[in-house]
């Protein structure tokens, strides 16, 4: 009987810790993502920025919008083109200048594309 108790407990520790935003990431920080932006300047992706906004992992990336429709996969992979920024997809689904289901979305290109160092 305690045994049992013991594992129930267990694993509604980690389910708690799983369920609380800001959970993932070293420290209880969600990650920042960075990518070469193309040429048009570093694009930053920070997660916490996001989640402060309202959004959760599975808003992204599993089920935007209640459509589940996937926008990112779950891993660090930037392949966004050009023809993405008028398609309605990936960070154009909330960033195309008629505003996110949550908060604002900003679509102007120096917002996300950043002249850092000269690159």
């Amino acid at each position: 009987m305690r045994f049992q108790v013991s594992i129930g407990l267990a694993l509604a520790s980690a389910l708690l810790l799983c369920l609380l935003p800001g959970s993932a990431g070293a420290g209880g920080r969600l990650p920042t993502l960075s990518y070469r932006g193309g040429g048009y300047g570093k694009v930053v992706f920070d997660h916490q920025l996001h989640a402060s906004e309202g959004f959760r992992c599975n808003d992204c990336h599993t089920d935007f919008a209640g459509t589940g429709k996937q926008l990112f996969a779950t891993r660090k992979r930037g392949l966004i083109t050009l023809a993405d920024h008028t398609a309605g997809t990936k960070c154009f689904a909330c960033h195309n200048g008629g505003g996110a289901p949550v908060g604002r979305a900003p679509n102007d290109c120096d917002h996300c594309h950043r002249k850092i160092g000269g690159f």
